[in-house]
């Protein structure tokens, strides 16, 4: 009992499980005995922040929020969350028991101090089984992350974590996260970009046997996220090429304590060298398009001239061919530029990243005066780029202009995904919403803009009840609607509106 280092772990892994209290409890014992240990200050002092969020629970889920930003995260948290757990479910036909803890922190130190005691992590979201934790789209500048793939990503964790016993390794833990967020929605997860074809081609890339290393004892920094990419691909050929009841059986097999070289043996009917020559020749027929576009040249580390800290500067047809696009937008010679550019697009179809062909060719179009092709280009790109905010807000306008409510209220949509905390954005996408006859978006923006305390609030809960009015809701209408008129007696629209439930109100109703 007066082991304060043990007290502390105690204290910690309580808190992984979602034992909040008896983690604290343990944590104050442990500081009493060793107040210098700092994973149990660390984690303490932030058990105290608690105190600043909500708890929501919905169905299976238990949200924890800080308070100014529980109210609109919940509007969208709450029904990804029940999506992705009905969609892994089906896939990998369990259930994890309910509820599912999930955490949002603001501060990336916060979240850092929450899943290893200090601040640091270079991780956006992390799964303990059933307690996920993750940062907040508030922490993060728009467009670092989207935070709508990273939650789906550790989801999938709590079902790969809880359907293994934990014992799945973090390879085919992390590579099932990554598969399952590009198969949740077009352009979630990662994507092939000419540095992980370099690596790849260069030999920098760990073989399907030795993925692990990549995650867990990686040879350089970039070899950790590259491998987020390489192991959903071998996620995605185990599937297509041994079917979904392989991965179950595998997950299965590490809960009962198989090692990955048995169940490659006994699943895969194959032993670890047959598989990884296997893999390889599917990566490179996959990518073969990319191969011949992207070639490494061995050279010194040199971050200042683009190249990463795998000594690695990337060369071939792509390069040059953008290197010589890229020059001719600058000069705005765009009609010389959109051809080769097309050619660009063609060697490396799946990168659309801000150096893109894609993000060239919508930018000249637009200086062209061409919508159309524009928002063709932009659509193109939002649909590889999960983390492309502002090509998304571009699109959401450019196809209103073109009269595509429907299409703009989608791109504006996908968006909050991203960063969910401008006001007017959520006005903009509530009209489109309304134009497009998208009755549950127009609501939920209707309630996202009261959620970012607008300064009409009278004016905001009016138009809540119009739009709970347009979908059919009566009594969810005369209760926004009430709402607004205590703010505002003299609201003459909201008179009118109140008026007209009353008429629609059926004979004996309430």
């Amino acid at each position: 009992p007066r082991n304060a280092r043990a007290r502390a772990l105690l204290g910690i892994n309580a808190l992984r499980v979602g034992d909040i209290q008896r983690g604290r409890e343990e944590l104050e014992a442990a500081f009493a005995l060793d107040p210098y240990d700092v994973w149990a200050k660390n984690t303490l002092d932030l058990l105290d922040t608690f105190k600043d969020y909500r708890e929501i629970r919905t169905g299976r889920f238990l949200f924890v929020i800080e308070s100014k930003d529980a109210e609109l995260l919940s509007l969208y948290a709450d029904s990804l969350a029940e999506e992705a757990y009905d969609s892994l479910a089906s896939r990998y036909g369990y259930r994890p028991a309910t509820p599912i803890r999930v955490e949002f922190f603001r501060s990336h130190a916060d979240f850092s101090v929450r899943t290893v005691g200090l601040a640091g992590l270079g991780a956006l979201g992390v799964s303990f089984g059933r307690v996920v934790a993750m940062n907040s789209p508030a922490g993060r500048r728009p467009g670092e992350f989207n935070w709508g793939s990273t939650l789906w990503h550790e989801l999938a964790h709590v079902f790969t974590l809880e359907m293994s016993g934990h014992r799945v390794p973090r390879w085919f833990s992390e590579g099932l996260s990554v598969y399952e967020e590009r198969r949740a929605r077009r352009g979630w997860g990662d994507d092939p970009s000419p540095l992980f074809i370099a690596a790849y081609a260069s030999g920098k890339l760990p073989s399907l046997s030795r993925l692990n290393d990549g995650f867990m004892r990686p040879s350089y920094p970039e070899q950790v996220v590259l491998s987020y990419y390489l192991a959903s691909l071998a996620c995605e050929m185990i599937e297509r090429e041994f079917g979904l009841d392989a991965i179950r059986a595998m997950l299965h097999g590490y809960r009962a304590g198989k090692t990955t070289e048995q169940l490659f043996k006994e699943v895969l009917r194959s032993d670890q060298s047959v598989l990884d020559r296997r893999f390889d020749a599917w990566v490179r027929q996959r990518f073969a398009r990319e191969f011949e576009a992207v070639r490494p040249r061995n050279a010194p580390e040199d971050r200042a001239d683009g190249r990463g800290g795998i000594g690695i500067a990337i060369e071939g047809p792509y390069v040059e061919t953008m290197r010589k696009a890229a020059e001719l937008v600058r000069e705005e010679r765009f009609d010389e530029a959109i051809p080769i550019l097309e050619r660009a697009k063609a060697m490396f179809p799946e990168y659309a990243g801000e150096d893109s062909p894609y993000a060239l060719l919508a930018r000249s179009y637009f200086s062209k005066g061409d919508l159309r092709r524009a928002a063709a280009e932009l659509a193109a790109r939002v649909g590889i780029d999960e983390e492309a905010y502002d090509a998304h807000l571009d699109l959401a306008r450019t196809l209103a202009t073109l009269g595509d409510s429907a299409g703009a209220a989608n791109a504006l949509d996908r968006a909050m995904w991203i960063y969910p905390f401008h006001l007017a954005d959520h006005e903009t996408l509530a009209v489109l919403a309304r134009a497009a006859g998208q009755h549950g978006v127009h609501i939920r923006e209707r309630r996202a803009v009261l959620a970012l305390d607008p300064a009409d609030r009278a004016e905001a809960l009016y138009q809540l009840a119009s739009a709970y009015l347009l979908a059919g809701d009566l009594v969810s209408a005369r209760r926004e609607v009430l709402r607004a008129l205590e703010i505002a007696p003299n609201f003459e629209r909201a008179q009118e509106l109140l008026l007209r439930l009353r008429a629609s109100r059926p004979p004996g109703g309430h």
